[in-house]
């Protein structure tokens, strides 16, 4: 098993961070490569994130209402690889 790390991403040239609005999913739950895993508040637009990969999602490290730099590892999902 492996764990895939899922990152804040960068929306535009001038974004730092971004607010972390809505989860989809919960820890525990099974997510597809593709599907959005949660929405992302920026200065200028909100925006859903798609998960990286397929597996479970086995930790949420930013919870929703909180800021996370650009970069920033958020959650990891679990694979089967």
């Amino acid at each position: 098993m492996a764990l895939i790390p899922v990152y804040m991403p960068k929306f535009g040239m001038t974004m730092t961070e971004g607010l972390i609005v809505e989860w989809h999913r919960q820890e525990g739950d099974l997510v597809a490569a593709g599907e959005p895993l949660f929405s992302v508040e920026t200065e200028k637009a909100s925006s859903d994130v798609e998960a990286p990969a397929s597996g479970t999602l086995a930790e949420i490290s930013v919870g929703a209402g909180s800021e996370a730099p650009v970069g920033a590892v958020v959650a990891y999902i679990e694979t089967e690889a």
